[in-house]
């Protein structure tokens, strides 16, 4: 348990560096990119994003997650499951090159056709190395991936901003997704070779099929109740509302991919090990939110209410459109954030049945809130519908992930009350400095961003050690282990 533990430990740390390291790479590169690439062309990748994005749940059928819950796993599984992605990811890769005139004509749009057959072998290239990365992540080597991935975002980022600053517009964005895809194969295939043959066994295939399938029909309703909005704003709205649309999902999205996503990367393989020991999770699960809370709610409480500065400095004037936007939003990412651990609890305890159930039930609301928001008020509309929706169904999602582990709905309140009431009080800080004091002073953007963004961060932490909040204790702990 030391072993594991320690792992476990070294995992998080690592995984931060990746998804850290990742993500400012890609927030740079988005930030050059905006100013030599159009909402607009934006836009049109997002088009196509909505579709290849799906079609690689399909590229292994949740059979790499089974690999990282099954406790031990033969050569026989890892033959298969290499078996199942080169299947699938050749499949998807001739249905999308056969198929891209259907989505050129589903958004009345002729030039998507060659921009998706250019992008369908994103496919059989992420299903080579599909059971090495899973494998990796299975003995918790999230070093090794961590280098992998960010090697590849270096190179795929250099040539998107080379290409695009010869006017090469959508192309340049769709040159990064490939040249990503190729090098993190590559990689995983040199540092981490399982000798994979294209060998199939039908006991192992049915045995990892259940959990796979399930996994893959959570995926798959998910998936669809966060990108139904992209894929009605493309149709109804045009590219420039997908752009800006994207480029502030994405933004709201940090806090999850960062922090959220990474501890959960690491916690669901930890988890699995653990499956037995429901205390011990449930000890685990109640920190790893409070942590999770402590920064993301004064993050995206602070995102919302300086949003105008920080698209002005971030993405310059072409994004004006994006500031609503991006303000709602925010709010509802930091109760994203802490949902998102959800799902670990879920597949962790091979109750990944009761995830497809939660996210079908799910996928239907937020579906009908941007019907409803979209008809109503266009893009702020379906942006207002979204947010409203995902506040109403928290409190159920909680209840029932927490009913796996013995935490209720009161129990999640308790644990997430002090980063709450820290994070009303630096916004009710921000308020006053931003109406009576840098207001009135007409600063440019980039210093209101930063004075704001100082004194927010002084506020919180300030209010935290006023309170003696124990998050900062844990906080202490955790980044010094």
């Amino acid at each position: 348990m030391s072993n594991h533990l320690r792992k476990t430990k070294t995992g998080i740390v690592w995984s931060f560096i990746n998804q850290g390291g990742n993500q400012i790479i890609n927030l740079l590169v988005t930030f050059v990119l905006a100013r030599l690439i159009t909402p607009k062309e934006f836009g049109t990748i997002g088009m196509i994003a909505v579709f290849t994005s799906f079609a690689k749940i399909f590229v292994d059928f949740g059979f790499s997650t089974a690999l990282i819950q099954k406790k031990e796993i033969s050569k026989k599984d890892i033959d298969t499951v290499f078996c199942v992605n080169i299947f699938f990811g050749l499949m998807l890769t001739i249905i999308f090159f056969f198929l891209a005139p259907l989505i050129a004509d589903f958004y009345d749009k002729p030039t998507l056709m060659i921009l998706t057959r250019a992008l369908s072998p994103i496919f059989l290239i992420s299903a080579l190395s599909g059971v090495n990365r899973a494998l990796t992540f299975k003995n918790l080597n999230i070093k090794l991936n961590t280098i992998i991935i960010l090697a590849a975002t270096v190179v795929s980022s250099v040539s998107a901003i080379l290409m695009a600053y010869h006017n090469f517009g959508e192309w340049s964005i769709l040159v990064k997704m490939l040249i990503d895809g190729v090098i993190i194969t590559i990689l995983f295939l040199i540092h981490n070779p399982l000798n994979q043959k294209l060998r199939f066994s039908r006991n192992s295939f049915m045995g990892l099929f259940k959990f796979g399938s399930n996994v893959a029909g959570d995926a798959t309703i998910n998936y669809w109740s966060r990108n139904a909005d992209n894929l009605l704003i493309g149709k109804f709205l045009g590219e420039s509302d997908l752009g800006i649309y994207t480029k502030a999902y994405a933004v709201m999205m940090l806090p999850l991919r960062n922090i959220s996503g990474v501890i959960s990367k690491v916690m669901f393989p930890s988890f699995s090990i653990l499956q037995d020991d429901i205390l011990q999770i449930r000890i685990i699960y109640l920190k790893a939110t409070k942590l999770i809370a402590f920064i993301t709610f004064p993050m995206m409480t602070g995102l919302a209410i300086l949003a105008k500065p920080f698209v002005l400095v971030a993405f310059g004037e072409n994004w004006l459109a994006m500031i609503p936007v991006i303000s709602i939003l925010a709010l509802l990412g930091a109760v994203q954030s802490i949902l998102s651990l959800n799902g670990v609890i879920y597949n962790a305890l091979g109750k990944s049945y009761i995830a497809f159930r939660v996210t079908l039930v799910m996928s239907v609301i937020y579906l009908t809130s941007f019907i409803i928001g979209i008809m109503v008020g266009e893009l702020l509309g379906l942006v207002i519908a979204y947010a409203l929706a995902g506040f109403i169904t928290a409190a159920p999602n909680f209840y029932i992930a927490g009913k796996q582990i013995g935490v209720s709905v009161l129990d999640m309140l308790k644990n997430l009350s002090n980063s709450f009431f820290c994070s009303a009080g630096m916004a009710l800080g921000l308020f006053v400095l931003k109406i009576f004091l840098v207001g009135p002073a007409q600063l440019a953007p980039i210093f209101n961003l930063l004075i704001l963004t100082i004194s927010g961060s002084v506020f919180y932490f300030s209010i935290s050690y006023f309170f003696g909040c124990e998050e900062v204790e844990l906080a202490k702990k955790v980044f010094k282990k």
